[in-house]
Protein backbone atom coordinates (compact mmCIF):
# COMPACT_ATOMS: atom_id res chain seq x y z
CA UNK A 1 0.00 0.00 0.00
CA UNK A 2 1.46 3.27 -0.85
CA UNK A 3 1.52 5.89 1.67
CA UNK A 4 1.98 9.63 0.80
CA UNK A 5 2.42 12.08 3.11
CA UNK A 6 0.57 16.02 3.04
CA UNK A 7 2.78 18.58 5.23
CA UNK A 8 0.42 21.46 6.78
CA UNK A 9 1.29 25.00 8.19
CA UNK A 10 -1.07 25.32 11.35
CA UNK A 11 -0.37 28.12 14.11
CA UNK A 12 0.70 28.25 17.49
CA UNK A 13 -2.63 28.15 18.59
CA UNK A 14 -3.87 25.19 16.61
CA UNK A 15 -0.23 23.31 17.64
CA UNK A 16 -0.69 23.88 21.31
CA UNK A 17 -4.28 22.54 20.91
CA UNK A 18 -3.16 19.65 19.42
CA UNK A 19 -0.45 19.03 21.73
CA UNK A 20 -2.75 19.47 24.73
CA UNK A 21 -5.11 16.61 23.20
CA UNK A 22 -1.69 14.65 22.93
CA UNK A 23 -1.30 15.15 26.42
CA UNK A 24 -4.94 14.46 27.76
CA UNK A 25 -5.12 11.09 25.41
CA UNK A 26 -1.38 9.97 26.92
CA UNK A 27 -3.54 9.52 30.30
CA UNK A 28 -5.94 6.86 28.72
CA UNK A 29 -4.11 4.71 26.47
CA UNK A 30 -1.78 2.56 26.62
CA UNK A 31 0.54 4.00 24.89
CA UNK A 32 1.21 7.87 24.00
CA UNK A 33 -0.37 8.80 20.90
CA UNK A 34 1.91 11.08 18.29
CA UNK A 35 0.63 14.29 16.87
CA UNK A 36 -0.01 12.47 13.58
CA UNK A 37 -2.30 9.74 15.96
CA UNK A 38 -3.91 12.98 17.28
CA UNK A 39 -4.63 14.02 13.44
CA UNK A 40 -5.70 10.66 12.70
CA UNK A 41 -8.72 10.32 15.65
CA UNK A 42 -9.86 13.77 14.76
CA UNK A 43 -10.48 13.05 10.97
CA UNK A 44 -11.95 9.59 11.96
CA UNK A 45 -14.43 11.43 13.93
CA UNK A 46 -14.89 14.47 11.62
CA UNK A 47 -15.05 12.24 8.29
CA UNK A 48 -17.53 9.80 10.28
CA UNK A 49 -15.34 6.49 8.58
CA UNK A 50 -13.43 3.75 11.14
CA UNK A 51 -10.20 4.51 9.11
CA UNK A 52 -8.56 1.85 11.04
CA UNK A 53 -8.11 -0.55 8.84
CA UNK A 54 -6.73 1.47 6.09
CA UNK A 55 -4.53 4.20 8.54
CA UNK A 56 -2.50 2.00 10.50
CA UNK A 57 0.73 3.19 11.17
CA UNK A 58 2.81 0.62 10.57
CA UNK A 59 5.97 1.52 12.20
CA UNK A 60 7.42 -0.06 15.84
CA UNK A 61 9.11 1.75 18.42
CA UNK A 62 11.24 -0.28 20.51
CA UNK A 63 9.41 -3.11 19.39
CA UNK A 64 5.99 -1.61 20.70
CA UNK A 65 2.74 -1.80 18.79
CA UNK A 66 1.64 1.45 17.06
CA UNK A 67 -0.78 3.21 19.03
CA UNK A 68 -4.37 2.56 18.63
CA UNK A 69 -7.23 4.69 18.87
CA UNK A 70 -8.93 5.98 22.14
CA UNK A 71 -12.44 4.72 22.69
CA UNK A 72 -15.19 7.33 22.16
CA UNK A 73 -18.38 7.58 23.78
Amino acid sequence: MERNQINMRMSDTLRKLIDAKHIELSGSMDSIPSRTDVLRFALELYLGQDLSQTEVDRRTFNGKAPVKKPKTN
